[in-house]
């Protein structure tokens, strides 16, 4: 990265005339962009509200700890056969309950601490996932910000090339009346001049797509984009292994399923529960009338410890938690997958980022090289000393070393993005503040 202020620079010589934009007050820079897109992405915001709706499933397992309360009514008639009322058993009376019952968990086999601890780390897997997501849409409106850049600058190097056919089209039909040029290099320059039409018509379409891409990403028309030049690129690892290790710790992917694990573990404690004897406190008061044929009150008050603990179950609590076993070591296994695939995201970033970086200093060679030539081939054909084909031969290495520049300096861009992307930092080198319900990276 040492030499990033050099390229920089060296673009800016280099195609000052057709790769230079002006960039008005108000413009839109790269990191606003991303902001806006953070802010009204409908996939960030559907992320958000289902880290939400997890995050109350925590007061929901919390509920198991506080007492219950429970109160039962009820009115009817009641005609009872019994020897008691049988002397008298066409008699029909009108029933009257009313209870109430306060209960209190005292010991339920840790079943409501492991649902508690498995709920926050489904919630916190849920918050990192908000995480990664934006990251990754980020990449994608940072994407789709360098493309309208790149298709902006294309198009500028194709309509210079037309403008210069144009000329030597111009020059090469006055030469052929004047009667010093030739019928096949009025037919040659105009067939390259179609060639350069063809070329503008590409790329102004690929100009439309790369804007229509950015109003699907990012949510509204591009408008006087800046060059972001040095905001990438910032703080980067010093080797590949550096950058592998950072991912693995901050990652919000694999925190995510670290989470997951967490998760898979409490439920596969709290499948235990069933196995060991449940205590409660009861409090109970009851109010009845006309109970079972006989008339008058019948009123009672109760304050019971009670031990409940399941015999036999059929097997299925065991099954339980041979379920819970195997689905723990899914989610560890998961863990595994994305670390590899996160890691592959890393070479391939960073292979990218070396070979984009080293192209540049040889494909600059090429921009001046080509153009030195254009400038000899213009003066040596004025003196007829080269021909119409190699004139114009000049004039598409010139376009084609430029567009190979630009297309690289791109490239390298969004490389030194993709990179800090695989290594969960991307929000971070942004300086940008995560959505709400993302929950911030750090190493642990």
């Amino acid at each position: 990265m040492s030499h990033r202020n050099k390229l920089t620079l060296l673009s800016a010589s280099i195609l000052s005339a057709t790769l230079t934009m002006s960039v008005p007050v108000m413009a839109e820079t790269l990191t606003e962009a991303v902001k806006k897109t953070l802010s009204s992405n409908p996939t960030i915001l559907a992320e958000s509200n289902l880290s939400r709706s997890i995050d109350s499933t925590i007061d929901q397992a919390r509920s198991g700890y506080y007492p219950k309360v429970d109160l039962n009514l009820g009115i009817g008639r009641e005609k009872s056969d019994s020897p008691t009322t049988r002397p008298d058993h066409d008699k029909w009376l009108t029933r009257g309950e009313s209870s109430i019952t306060a209960s209190q968990m005292l010991f339920d086999g840790f079943a409501t601490k492991n649902s508690v601890d498995q709920t926050q780390s489904l919630a916190e897997s849920a918050g990192f996932s908000v995480t990664d997501t934006s990251e990754t849409t980020s990449l994608s409106a940072i994407k789709s910000y360098l493309d309208v850049l790149r298709s902006q600058q294309l198009l500028s190097l194709t309509e210079d090339n037309l403008e210069r056919h144009e000329e030597i089209n111009f020059k090469i039909k006055l030469r052929s009346d004047s009667g010093v040029g030739t019928t096949s290099d009025v037919k040659q320059a105009t067939g390259r001049l179609s060639l350069a039409k063809a070329n503008l018509i590409a790329n102004t379409g690929n100009l439309t797509d790369a804007e229509t891409n950015y109003i699907h990403v990012i949510g509204h028309q591009p408008d006087s984009l800046q060059d972001p030049s040095e905001e990438c690129c910032k703080n980067m690892p010093a080797t590949l292994n550096d950058a592998v290790s950072i991912a693995y710790q901050q990652h919000p992917a694999i925190r995510s399923s670290l989470a997951d694990h967490e998760a898979a573990l409490a439920q596969q404690s709290g499948a235990h529960a069933p196995m060991q004897p449940s205590v409660n406190l009861e409090l109970s008061a009851t109010a009845n009338n006309d109970l079972d044929g006989v008339d008058g009150h019948n009123n009672d008050a109760q304050a019971m410890f009670r031990l409940r603990y399941n015999l036999l179950n059929g097997g299925a609590d065991k099954a339980r938690i041979e379920e819970t076993q195997f689905l723990s070591e899914n989610v560890k296994e998961t863990i595994n997958i994305t670390k590899r695939e996160i890691e592959n995201d890393v070479r391939l970033a960073w292979s990218s980022l070396e070979s984009t970086t080293s192209r540049l200093q040889y494909l600059e060679m090429h921009v001046k090289s080509s153009e030195n030539t254009r400038s000899a081939y213009q003066q040596q054909f004025n003196l007829g000393q080269r021909t119409l084909l190699d004139l114009l031969d000049t004039e598409n290495e010139v376009l084609t070393a430029k567009i190979d520049y630009t297309n690289t300096y791109y490239d390298q861009m969004y490389a030194c993005y993709w990179l800090t992307e695989t290594m969960g930092k991307l929000l971070e080198s942004l300086e940008i503040e995560a959505p709400e319900q993302a929950l911030a990276i750090s190493t642990p």
